[in-house]
């Protein structure tokens, strides 16, 4: 009897665990011009600054160029630029990087500044706001309010998300 007794509170102590890591999600944070922004931590594989980014003639303007990580070439792209935001030349001249996993593979995106790591709640986050500063809602997984700002969740794989090409 004993035996069975350990055994479930082995399992009941297993999923305590299991539901308070299901239960929060952590977020890194950053800045694009004034908007504190996130992604999931899950999403990215390497943040970096100070990259050299090689221009690539004839493609979109969001699409800055690409950097070598580690003997793989990825293309960086400015969120900023893609999502129509105001942004300056020297926003690019020493670039942080944020590296994301996405459906078309790793990709770079400039940030302006890096915030942080923070814990949420899943039962925090909140409906996007219909124009939550210029990003089109359909990129945005939710809003959290935080003690002093306003973190808005971006979704990186319908950011980045494979193109019909027969549409």
């Amino acid at each position: 009897m004993a035996d069975n007794e350990n055994k479930d509170m082995q399992v009941l102590g297993i999923k305590t665990v299991e539901e308070e890591i299901v239960n929060e999600e952590r977020v890194i944070t950053f800045r694009l011009n004034n908007e504190l922004v996130g992604i999931d931590i899950n999403d990215i594989t390497k943040i970096t600054k100070d990259v050299e980014i090689t221009p690539v003639p004839k493609t979109k303007e969001y699409i800055l160029g690409v950097m070598n990580l580690r003997g793989n070439i990825l293309p960086v792209v400015s969120l900023k630029k893609m999502f129509h935001l105001e942004d300056r030349e020297e926003d690019y001249e020493s670039p942080v990087v944020i590296v994301v996993e996405t459906d078309l593979g790793q990709i770079g995106t400039t940030v302006d500044k890096i915030e942080g790591a923070v814990k949420i709640s899943p039962d925090d986050i909140q409906p996007p706001p219909m124009n939550a500063i210029g990003i089109d809602p359909e990129y945005i997984k939710g809003v959290v309010m935080l003690p002093d700002d306003l973190l808005i969740l971006l979704d990186i794989k319908k950011i980045f998300k494979k193109e019909d090409k027969n549409g």
